[in-house]
């Protein structure tokens, strides 16, 4: 009888794939996923789908394309989960998290998971008194969301070495979960490390001080990058790509747990992030905000969208998949992987026939998406493929379509030369919502005008919600 495989599934929040070596940045090194990647199948098209943190949770954990009809907040009580097919399957199943909004008591995403271990103090967690006095790294005006920035400083002040910071926590907790967990079982071991998202603090041993002027720019505001100089934008990019870093070795760490424990012949490691962040591309910051600004919305552009997907599979040959996958693929995925038979009702596809070499693809486009529940109007759509992306808003605001092969950055909109590869990728995105629990109200985005009576959105132009 063949030994059950055991799984671990490791999630960083605001990954940007372009910002790892092994995916092709030449100043920001990741040796550590490196190493992982080089035993692995590398998914070099993985975008993320529902977006963004709690959406693509949804995703990850049903194989379900959810953001037509589910947006930011708990998981609604009656939804079945991964870590519970796995369970019922006699799978020991753990989460470890820092990830504030996963492990949020009562939000549902830690349904199924006999064991969770929450890694207290990220971001803006009550856990530290209000009373402790901080002192902010950059003046005011150059920091968002002050106050949450305060409590993740009280929250560190007493942090003593590297070895206090989230990620290194994280991973450490995960490696003991590991050393500690019940021998005469599989299990099931899913991690998020909400590092590298904001605020961007890492260890000084991780950045490049001559990048790094005097302010510490942890927290910047969201929305037009324009507003800081260039030297400021550089020292932004060096502090995210400090944690980066940081992720990077500690994940080591946790990697090497896995080896030193005799677990590698036996257990897939699929490693991924749920979507990216601006750092001053396309004269933004950030992926959100509660205002509409002049930035013509927040369109999931390549730099928030194009996420890194890893999976290390005992017995599959390494490789680099160009199909485009998406983050609830995993979920069929690793039960194709254990045996577990795939439930009805489940609209993402396992991405085990690609790994094999068995299928060149298994979708013709990528789809990232806001929820269509509660976001605002500003909140678009981005469709592509290896061709074209397109921008589509739901509100009657003409699509912008962007040439890939001569305009890589999604700088230049070509639609009104290329309506009809805009007709094309709109068709493509009927499909693909006709597939998933699309409510009627959502209709809206299946029709594609013949003509735009709709004002681009400026600065000074207001949009209907």
């Amino acid at each position: 009888m063949a030994t059950p495989l055991n799984v671990i599934l490791i999630v960083c929040d605001t990954l940007r794939a372009d910002y790892l070596s092994c995916m092709g940045s030449p100043w920001v090194q990741t040796p550590n996923l490196d190493r992982l990647a080089s035993q692995s199948v590398l998914f070099d098209r993985a975008f993320a789908c529902s977006f963004p943190t709690l959406p693509c949770r949804a995703e990850l954990l049903t194989g379900k394309f959810v953001f037509p009809y589910l947006t930011w907040g708990a998981l609604p009580p009656e939804t079945v989960t991964l870590a519970q097919r796995l369970g019922s399957a006699g799978y020991e199943t753990a989460l470890v998290s820092d990830n504030l909004p996963v492990s949020k008591k009562n939000s549902g995403y830690d349904r199924g998971y006999q064991t969770h271990r929450r890694v207290r103090g990220q971001w803006y967690d009550p856990y530290s008194s209000s009373e402790i006095v901080v002192e902010l790294p950059a003046p005011e005006e150059k920091l968002d969301q002050l106050e949450r920035v305060r409590q993740y400083l009280r929250n560190v002040s007493d942090r003593k070495c590297e070895e206090d910071y989230f990620a290194p926590r994280v991973m450490r907790a995960a490696a003991d979960w590991l050393a500690n967990r019940k021998q005469d079982r599989p299990f099931f071991l899913h991690v998020e490390c909400f590092d590298p998202h904001e605020p961007w603090d890492p260890p000084a041993k991780y950045v490049d001080a001559a990048k790094v002027g005097l302010d510490r720019i942890i927290y910047p505001k969201l929305g037009r990058a324009g507003r800081y100089s260039a030297e400021e934008l550089a020292s932004i990019r060096e502090l995210y790509a400090g944690e980066v870093r940081m992720v990077d070795h500690w994940l080591g760490t946790l990697l090497d747990a896995v080896e030193a424990q005799g677990l590698a012949e036996n257990t897939a490691i699929l490693f991924m992030a749920d979507h990216g962040v601006f750092l001053g591309e396309h004269n933004m910051i950030g992926k959100a905000s509660k205002k509409r600004e002049d930035v013509e919305g927040w369109p999931p552009y390549r730099e928030v969208s194009h996420i890194p997907m890893i999976a290390r599979l005992p017995g599959v040959t390494p490789k680099r998949v160009s199909a485009y996958v998406h983050p609830g693929d995993l979920m069929p995925t690793i039960l194709d992987l254990t045996g577990i038979p795939i439930p009805a009702g489940v609209s993402a596809t396992s991405m085990l026939p690609l790994a094999r070499g068995e299928a060149a693809s298994q979708r013709e486009v990528a789809v990232t998406a806001w929820s269509y529940r509660g976001w605002r109007s500003w909140h678009p759509t981005c469709i592509r493929n290896e061709e074209w992306s397109m921008i589509w808003w739901r509100t009657g605001i003409p699509p912008r379509l962007h040439h890939l092969p001569t305009d890589p950055a999604e700088m230049v909109d070509v639609y009104p030369q290329h309506k009809k590869a805009a007709r094309w990728l709109h068709s493509r995105y009927v499909t693909f919502l006709k597939q998933q629990d699309c409510p009627p109200k959502n209709y809206w985005s299946r029709r594609f005008f013949v003509s735009w009576s709709a004002p681009r959105l400026t600065s000074n132009s207001k949009l209907a919600a």
